[in-house]
């Protein structure tokens, strides 16, 4: 009897629920199902070809035919959602829920849809009522509970929920705001890229079903109107998801179907000279089968130096379905893709990454993680020991019950881009600028581009270039090339390196300040020839007031002048040391004298040919800059190397 009135009380509980949530009690078939499901697989047929309108008429009809079908319910509801007709898509959830009360992912798909709408309370009803569903005889979780992916599917609304419903997360003053009709159309704006001085933008604009890529440009206070990317790029075919170089000449996107190595490859374009008017985008080039499997490649992020690719890709080896991998170019070539793994990746699907210009801060899609919707956007960062931070969900304002992909951050952390479907844009989904919170923001970052050139007769020159964060060790750049322009957080101490076979070695130093992030640095290096008595400034070795001793920064310094006479080992150099005119002459001396045997000491240390090295000190008898201003008395300072003997 206790068992009976137990069944009884579920029954009545579901029933209560259904009632208060305005669900009619349908009756069991009357025999018209089959008639019904005829009708169905037309009203199916009609929405697969787009024609909505028809298969809602169909729909209709066989709901009529058989009031206890919850599919024609279910496909009225998708409709209605589509044309925005809230009241008519809430009457079908309901509906088809009333037809089969104990299927749960009926109560999921009205849930979520409310939860779009911000009907946070009436959604939370869904999930409970959904809940109760299970406890009622008859209930069969291989019938009645939906796939594993759907179950996940609910597991994610109703923690959403909790999220939403607990104002954590809230993100305000956004300050949204359309680009305006001169970047956006009444169709379809979306993956939008920025040249790191924010004045070349790039986007995929769908039209008539086709993809293509579109370029405006910040002019006098506005963006000008977008016009198709000048070029080979576009083809008949789709091309969309751009990754854009820092100096705004190289994008590198995705690209499917279309005879590469797996359903979507990534491709570079580069913009070429035009002798005959603006710069053209080259024909595209596959990246190869280093970066594209034979899988599914897509969506690429570069770094701000160029030598960073971070894509989604479903190749094996991943720790879900879609997984976000890195590749490092190095000597021009791209290394071979490593997993980013946990925490970054889950058994869900990770996309559209964006590595921020200043290489420590990763902006990404999920469903893996917990969230609002379907897809959120996360943020994670690099710690000191290169691993990444516990993913953070961008919270409410930028994430919404759907799907929310595709970010882009400026360098100077103030304000990003997204694309998004709401209310009171030009068309569909649109390319929108938001002003980026406190919370989110990576770090602030200038840029530096370096030029090299040859001394001599002016022309450019291919050097062999490296940039060290000083104070870390941290090797920021290596490459081979005329020049570069690489991103760097203000506040740091830089060094540059350059040199080329048969060129003198050459050393700059940098501190880039706050201040500087509207006023870039533009650095030239001048390469001389290398001759006897050539001498050259090594601009990054350090020494505390009065004392001789190296600072461990300066090892950075020294293991390129290693490098450099490792590859030149013909060459014998002098160590010269030299100070200001504060303090005696006789002490200047002495002082000058210990710091370069201290320098040409650790050379020979680290493995120089002792024969090779002299060293001496001149004390203040050759300064190179008045020593009546302490930015003079600074470059007094200072070690030279001098060539001897080649």
């Amino acid at each position: 009897m206790k068992k009976l009135f137990a069944r009884i009380a579920k029954v009545s509980l579901l029933a209560a629920a259904l009632i208060g949530l305005g669900m009619p009690l349908h009756a069991q078939s009357n025999g018209s199902r089959k008639k019904a499901e005829k009708i169905m697989a037309q009203a199916n047929g009609a929405f697969d070809m787009g024609d909505f309108k028809k298969a809602l008429s169909l729909a209709e009809k066989a709901s009529s035919t058989d009031k206890s079908y919850s599919d024609p319910y279910a496909l009225q509801a998708a409709i209605y959602e589509y044309f925005k007709d809230s009241g008519q898509a809430m009457e079908a959830h309901r509906q088809c829920i009333a037809a089969d009360p104990l299927y749960q992912p009926a109560y999921y798909f009205a849930a979520s849809y409310l939860f779009q709408l911000g009907r946070l309370d009436e959604s939370q009803s869904y999930m409970d009522a959904m809940k109760v569903a299970a406890e009622i005889d008859g209930y069969n979780p291989s019938d009645h509970a939906g796939s594993r992916g759907m179950q996940a599917r609910m597991v994610r609304l109703q923690e959403g929920l909790d999220m939403a419903m607990s104002d954590f997360m809230q993100v305000k003053d956004l300050a949204i705001e359309n680009l305006g009709n001169k970047v956006n159309s009444k169709g379809h704006e979306y993956w939008p890229g920025l040249s790191i001085d924010s004045r070349t933008l790039v986007f995929t604009r769908l039209v008539d079903m086709q993809e293509d890529f579109y370029v405006s440009y910040w002019q006098q206070g506005d963006w000008t109107s977008a016009r198709p990317a000048p070029g080979d790029m576009n083809t008949n075919e789709n091309e969309g998801t751009t990754a854009m170089s820092s100096d705004g000449r190289t994008l590198i996107y995705t690209v499917c179907n279309q005879g590469g190595y797996g359903s979507c490859d990534l491709f570079v374009s580069r913009l070429v000279p035009n002798p005959n008017g603006p710069d053209r985008w080259s024909a595209r080039e596959n990246l190869g089968p280093v970066i594209n499997s034979r899988s599914w490649d897509a969506q690429p992020s570069l770094s701000g130096d160029g030598h960073t690719l971070v894509f989604a890709s479903a190749r094996p080896g991943g720790l879900g379905g879609k997984d976000l991998w890195m590749s490092t170019l190095q000597n021009g070539r791209w290394t071979e893709p490593k997993n980013l793994g946990a925490p970054i990746n889950t058994t869900g699907d990770e996309e559209a990454p964006f590595l921020h210009y200043d290489g420590m801060t990763l902006y990404f899609s999920s469903d893996g993680h917990p969230g609002y919707g379907q897809k959120d956007l996360f943020v994670s960062r690099r710690t000191a020991g290169l691993s990444w931070s516990e993913p953070q969900n961008l919270g409410l304002g930028l994430n919404t019950p759907k799907d929310d992909i595709g970010i882009y951050i400026d360098a100077k952390a103030e304000s990003g881009l997204f694309a998004s479907d709401r209310e009171g844009g030009e068309g569909g989904l649109d390319i929108y600028r938001f002003h980026v919170p406190q919370t989110l923001k990576p770090m602030a970052v200038t840029y530096v581009q370096a030029r090299i050139f040859n001394r001599i007769t002016g022309q450019p020159l291919a050097a062999r270039l490296g940039l060290v964060e000083v104070a870390a060790k941290r090797t920021l750049l290596t490459d081979s090339t005329e020049q570069v322009l690489v991103p760097l957080v203000p506040g740091g101490n830089y060094a540059w390196n350059a040199y080329a076979d048969g060129f003198m070695f050459q050393s700059l130093n940098f501190q880039p300040t706050a201040q500087g992030l509207d006023s870039p640095f533009v650095v030239d290096i001048f390469l001389e020839p290398v001759v006897v008595n050539q001498r050259l400034v090594l601009e990054n070795i350090f020494f505390d007031t009065d004392k001789s001793n190296l600072k461990p920064e300066s090892e950075v310094e020294l293991a390129r002048v290693m490098d450099w006479l490792n590859q030149n080992p013909k060459l014998h150099i002098e160590i010269s040391g030299h100070t200001d005119s504060e303090g005696s002459e006789d002490y200047n001396l002495e002082l000058s004298n210990r710091r370069a045997g201290t320098v040409a000491g650790y050379l020979i240390e680290q493995g120089v040919n002792a024969q090779r090295i002299q060293f001496k000190g001149y004390g203040e008898t050759q300064p190179i800059a008045s020593n009546e201003t302490e930015q003079g008395r600074a470059k007094n300072r200072r070690i030279e190397m001098k060539i001897i003997n080649l």
